[in-house]
């Protein structure tokens, strides 16, 4: 018999997967034969391409279609990669279908394919927050003369990827009627996911500004919404009154796309009628002030809702400071406990997380990143994180313009954590921190620390260097670095106080300057905090007139990180019962809450709020486009 040599045995094999995968080509590039522009926007599928998506289908992955496309010849090769990128993002696999769709030669794709790549790359471009770049891409000339042609579900993506932007910047406003009128040519079977959008967009904006919206639109379907979002804030927490509302609602605009279709999170249910809830709470030590003025927030919240008929739980108090919390639990459920909120301190919520799992819903008080080998069940967490605030800082300054920013903020504690998060974050984007301030709580003199990052004290040795050696009758004024764009402060407001006279003295005054919500305590003081005027921050919908349904009111003569732990209790007791059924398909809708629009995202209740300016001393709301000089993303009609 006669024997193959090994070496003709290695060739033999080679042409032999060769030839499959070229066989493979031939198959492909028979079932996919070229597409031309869709004139319709219909969904019907026709019997080439279902025989289309059938070959596909024998290709068992991302990763093989892409090896197929490498090898193939350059008349289909782009039309592959955009398959596998296709693949790769039906895998969830968001990385390399974002590096597929880069090989593309998107000037050769048919105008139907040209809009797949085009709405896959925005996905891809809105998952990585890459809004300036979206913004880009959705303005594309070729993808905007396209949109006409889009299919139903290709349009349904178009309007969701344009209110998510939107929501992601700010700008839930101004989008509201633009994203409607493109729902307009939508059927009846593509309208579940629209509305549920536009629902969560509409959950985004403020009690006064829904209700000028709706006075000023001459849209009938979208005073419909309106009126259905401004109905729903009023709405108290008890299933049976709020469904008695919807329904008087739908019988008001029986025709209305939301009451045909209406949102998910609308008519699902959501809140958790607990019956004993236990508050655990450190109440005793250096602990005891703000752990009462919490739960006064907290019981403010809770009465009001008992005395809107709502149906409210028994609550039990535990102090965590006289046991530990995991020989605390077993005692919480021998005593009824159907739900558990708290612990408050970092420590305390480790410590907890030593039981794997919960058997009853678990709400902290206090959020943070917590070593554990598994995420348990019915746990999440909610706290007022400065995180939150300095994420939504660092995409506003990115989407302006800004490079080039000096930080200023306390040297220690939640104030320095806050700050660091954010110079991580601009780094990550391509922005430079010139300089970071540290002050401590002692410090009276701000001019003094600020001459260097302003670099005044150089330019003072400049000056004084001219009149030894040049002339000393020259009249020297000191000046201030020129690269700085913008200054973010994280402080209080007497800290603050200090803070922009300090950079006004040093040539800083044209200087841009945002700040948390720390800096103001909801009380307008005009001659004090006519020093701030300038300076924009994100402000908490409690601090500013008419933003909620009903108002809330800690003590005046409150320190200002008093009130935000007394109203850190108040949204406590609404947040609850909005997310404590967390493990649903469809999650709750953001709640417009006094802390901020609250949205639960992987266990955690992420908070946004929207934005202030001290103007005379006094405060006052300012919405997207906040300043001429910012990107204004208008979606493509």
């Amino acid at each position: 018999m006669y024997k193959v040599p090994v070496n003709s045995m290695f060739i033999i094999k080679f042409w032999i997967q060769r030839c499959s995968i070229l066989l493979g080509i031939l198959a492909f590039m028979c079932s996919c034969a070229p597409s031309s522009p869709l004139k319709t926007v219909s969904d019907q599928e026709s019997k080439d391409e279902k025989s289309n998506l059938n070959e596909r289908k024998k290709l068992t992955s991302a990763r093989e279609l892409y090896e197929l496309a490498k090898i193939a010849d350059e008349t289909i090769q782009d039309r592959l990669f955009l398959e596998s990128a296709m693949l790769y993002e039906k895998e969830d696999d968001y990385f390399e279908c974002n590096e597929v769709l880069r090989k593309i030669n998107s000037a050769l794709l048919s105008d139907a394919n040209y809009l797949i790549y085009g709405l896959l790359k925005a996905k891809m471009l809105n998952r990585y927050h890459d809004f300036l770049a979206l913004n880009t891409w959705m303005s594309d000339a070729r993808l905007k003369s396209l949109v006409q042609s889009q299919t139903h579900e290709q349009r349904a993506t178009w309007i969701n990827l344009i209110i998510d932007m939107n929501i992601s910047i700010g700008n839930s406003e101004s989008v509201v009627q633009k994203a409607y009128k493109l729902t307009k040519s939508l059927p009846t079977n593509k309208l579940q996911e629209v509305n549920n959008k536009i629902w969560v967009l509409l959950n985004h904006i403020p009690l006064n500004r829904l209700i000028e919206l709706d006075e000023n639109t001459t849209e009938k379907n979208l005073s419909g919404w309106l009126q259905l979002a401004i109905e729903h804030r009023f709405m108290s927490n008890n299933n049976d009154s709020r469904s008695e509302k919807i329904i008087t609602w739908k019988n008001k605009w029986p025709r209305h796309p939301a009451a045909i279709i209406p949102p998910v999170q609308l008519t699902n249910m959501y809140g958790y009628e607990a019956k004993t809830l236990a508050l655990l709470l450190p109440m005793s030590d250096s602990h005891l002030t703000a752990s009462k003025t919490l739960l006064d927030g907290f019981l403010k919240a809770y009465y009001r809702a008992l005395g809107h008929g709502d149906n409210v739980p028994l609550v039990k108090i535990y102090d965590t400071t006289k046991l530990p919390v995991q020989k605390l639990y077993p005692m919480l459920l021998d005593d009824g406990a159907e739900m558990i909120i708290g612990p408050a301190r970092n420590e305390n919520v480790q410590n907890l997380l030593e039981i794997p799992n919960f058997t009853v819903p678990v709400m902290t008080l206090h959020r943070g990143e917590f070593k554990v080998e598994k995420k348990p069940q019915n746990f999440f967490q909610f706290g007022l994180s400065a995180l939150d605030e300095m994420d939504q800082i660092a995409q506003r300054a990115w989407l302006s313009g800004k490079k080039n920013v000096l930080t200023i903020a306390p040297e220690a504690g939640w104030g320095s954590r806050a700050s660091d998060h954010f110079e991580k974050k601009w780094l990550e984007k391509g922005g430079v921190i010139t300089d970071s301030v540290r002050y401590s709580p002692q410090v009276k003199d701000f001019i003094t620390i600020l001459k260097k990052p302003l670099n005044i004290d150089a330019s003072d040795e400049r000056g004084l260097e001219l009149l030894r050696y040049v002339n000393s009758r020259l009249k020297i004024s000191s000046r201030r670095r020129q690269d700085i764009d913008l200054v973010v402060i994280v402080s209080f407001p007497s800290i603050a106080r200090q803070i922009k006279p300090s950079l006004d003295f040093l040539y800083a005054a044209d200087l841009p300057i945002y700040a948390t919500s720390h800096i103001y305590n909801g009380t307008q003081q005009i001659s004090l905090d006519n020093d701030l005027s300038g300076i924009e921050f994100c402000a908490m919908p409690w601090t500013l007139a008419n933003q909620l349904p009903r108002g809330v009111s800690p003590n005046k003569e409150m320190h200002t990180a008093l009130k935000h732990f007394y109203v850190l209790g108040y949204d406590a007791f609404s947040v609850s019962r909005h997310f404590s059924k967390n493990q649903q398909k469809y999650p709750p809708n953001p709640l417009f809450a006094a802390t901020g629009v609250l949205d639960l995202i992987d266990d955690k209740v992420k908070r946004k709020t929207g934005w202030a300016k001290f103007k005379n001393g006094k405060v006052t709301p300012i919405n997207f486009p906040y300043g001429s000089n910012e990107l204004t993303l208008v979606p493509s009609e």
